[in-house]
Formats: C-alpha cells, structure tokens, sequence
C-alpha cells in the first residue's frame, strides 16, 4: 500500500495491510460458563465491562468481582499487560490497553481480548490500540457487525479485521508513543475542566447560601438579600416565542433554540438582545444532564419549549441566569406524560436576591470563572481536532 500523508521522516518503507488471522490469540468469555450476577462478590478478582472504561483507561475502583475459583476456570481470558480490550455486544469498541494492573484480574461476557506479539506477529500493541481508538476501527466494526436490537461482533469477524501499519515495530512504536502523549494532553485537559467544574459548584454552593458574601469598597457588607418572586424579577416574553416545524425552517445563520439549547439554525430571528431561556419541557427538567438555563445573545429564533425572560433594570442576566440554574424544579413541574413548567408556577417560584452591587461583584466573578473554564474546553477541542487530524493522515 501507499505510505501515510503524515509520517515520521526517518521512515521510507511503504506500509502494509495486514489482517488479524487464526492465529492472532482472540479471547473471549465463552458463554458466560453461567456466571450470574448473583455470584459477583465484595472483593476477589476485578471483572472488567465497558462502563468500566472511560477514556481508554480502567476504572477500578468501579469494576464487579469475581472469586478466584470463577477466575481459574476461565485462564484464556486472564488479562495481562499489554492486552486490549474492548466491548464486543452493545456499544461496541470502547477500547483499552491493560497497563500496570493493581491485581490479577479478566474481562466479563460482553468483552472481547486482543493479545498481540511484538515477535510472533510483528505488531507493536500500544500502535494497535491507537487503531482501534480511530474512525477507521469504527468504520470497520460497522462493517461486521451482527445483531439488530443489540449489535455483536463475533471471533470470526474480527479474525478479518485488516488495518494499515508500517513494516518495522520501530516506526510503529514512535507513532503509538506520539499518540499517546496527544492522548495525555487531552486526558489532562479533561481532568483540569472536571476540576473547575467542580469548584464552580463549590463556589456556587458558597455564593448562593450566602457563606461567601462581597464586600463593598469601602469593605462593609452589602444588605441583606430579599427574597423575590421570579415575575418581579423578570418579564416573560413568551408570547413572542413561535415554533416553526422541521419543513418550515429554512437554513441560515441565526440560532434556533429549544428547550435544551441550540437545534438548529434558520434564516430569521425573533429576538435581539441578551434574554434568558428557562427550559419549559422535556426529561432534563428533571434529569438534569444539561443546563437548564443559558443566555442567548445577538440575533436569534426561540420556539415554544423555553420560556424567554428578560430582567427588569435593577438585576442581572447572569445572576439570575445561575440562580434558577441551581434550583430543583421538582416541586415545580406540571407534567404528566413528561415534566413540564408553566409560565404560572415560574412567575411565582421565589429566589433570593442581592442589591445590584453585590449582583454585579457577583457576575462579574463568576464571568471571570467561566472563562477560565472556556479557554480549557477551547483547547480540549482544539486538542481533540488535532488527534483526529493525525489519525486520519496517519492511518490512511
């Protein structure tokens, strides 16, 4: 084949394709042996699923267990290191490379175990591991995939699996190595946004029981806070909301939003000026696996499943903004079939509410936090784009 549009100059050997074979040791748990999940125990042998994998790494402190004489009957799919693993039924792939296991430890019905040979079969794993990370892994395993409801890939399909890669274990080693210190400034780039994100919450938590007050400049204390009905604080302006239907939109460049954000983007706006959109509808009201309140800026399109809230001149957009971010709406919903919040029981719901100077140290603060946080997220994608871009010239 042809050599990669990105390579290492020292390189000029062409690559090769090459195929995973009978020969390659492929493992998996042959039928459960009907191990139950009643027989998982306290402690004993860690028995590695997908949702114990985040990021190519092993969450072992999440693992199930096993007890040695459930791992001794099964010794082909006793891990070492250097093995990869990956899930082979449900969300297929989710790989991971063993690397300093804590203990002896296998793999659960629903994995599948790669051991490749540096001599045997001429494949360094940390660079096979790099492939299965890639769209080129994902296109594959799309490919042969089995199943309807719940996918599979099966031992003789991935005895097929054929994939690029250089003739010499050197230049294989220097890619995997180059890859994986992306992969570190990522992983590090994560951590650093999980971090902040938790001392957001922290300091929210702080901020919002008012056990983290501001002073003013001359260092006194600001009054008290008043507790306020959100319709005092703000006017709904959701009559000026209107929904268009999929067939009714027409592409442009202005923001669409629903109750979970942006969804689409048309060629008109409604609105233009800085508002804030409470979610009316839908599951997140109660699950909370995405902000329930953001401000919109600039020009832009609000359909009917967010409220649109503008404040009254003596307080804050992002202060408010953080405010009912917080709460647990709850108590709030009216929903049957699926949560919901009418405009009646927002306009009633109570917060409590600093002087617009502390309102103002407040926000300011916060916008000073947020953007620290966005610089991080930047660079993550920034990052993320850079892997894929290298992936993609590197394994061609």
């Amino acid at each position: 084949m042809n050599i990669p549009k990105l390579r290492f100059k020292e390189f000029t050997d062409e690559w090769q394709i090459k195929k995973l074979d009978k020969n390659t040791y492929i493992k998996a748990r042959v039928g459960w042996k009907n191990l139950k999940a009643s027989e998982y125990v306290s402690s004993g042998i860690p028995m590695i699923a997908g949702q114990h994998i985040k990021q190519g790494k092993i969450l072992w402190d999440k693992v199930d267990f096993i007890t040695n004489e459930r791992y001794d009957e099964s010794p082909e799919i006793q891990l070492k290191n250097n093995d990869i693993i990956f899930s082979k039924d449900g969300s297929l792939g989710n790989p991971a490379i063993i690397k300093n296991m804590p203990k002896k430890a296998t793999i659960n019905g629903t994995m599948m175990l790669i051991r490749l040979n540096y001599i045997n079969d001429n494949v360094s794993p940390n660079y096979f591991y790099q492939i299965c990370n890639s769209q080129y892994f994902k296109k594959m395993v799309s490919l042969i995939k089995s199943g309807g409801t719940v996918p599979h890939i099966f031992q003789r399909d991935i005895i097929n699996f054929t994939f690029p890669i250089p003739k010499t274990l050197e230049e294989q080693e220097k890619i995997a190595n180059f890859l994986s210190i992306v992969d570190k400034k990522v992983e590090n780039l994560k951590n650093t946004i999980t971090s902040l994100e938790n001392q957001k919450k922290g300091l929210l938590q702080q901020i919002f029981s008012q056990k983290l007050r501001f002073k003013d400049k001359n260092g006194n204390n600001y009054p008290n806070w008043e507790k306020k009905k959100l319709e005092d604080i703000a006017i709904f302006l959701d009559n000026k909301r209107k929904p268009l239907e999929q067939s009714e939109r027409i592409h442009g460049k202005y923001p669409y939003y629903g109750a979970s954000g942006i969804i689409d983007y048309v060629n008109n706006y409604i609105f233009d000026e800085e508002l804030i959109l409470l979610s009316e509808d839908g599951a997140n009201i109660i699950d909370r696996n995405y902000p329930i309140c953001y401000i919109a800026t600039g020009k832009y399109w609000v359909n009917n499943h967010a409220h649109v809230l503008k404040t009254k001149s003596q307080y804050l957009n992002k202060f408010l903004c953080e405010a009912l971010e917080r709460l647990n709406y709850n108590k709030y919903n009216t929903g049957t079939a699926q949560p919901k919040l009418n405009q009646d029981v927002c306009r009633k719901i109570i917060l409590s509410i600093p002087c617009l100077e502390e309102q103002t140290k407040i926000a300011d603060f916060l916008s000073a936090f947020d953007r620290k946080l966005d610089n991080q997220k930047a660079q993550l994608e920034h990052w993320q784009q850079i892997k894929k871009g290298l992936l993609q010239q590197m394994f061609v």
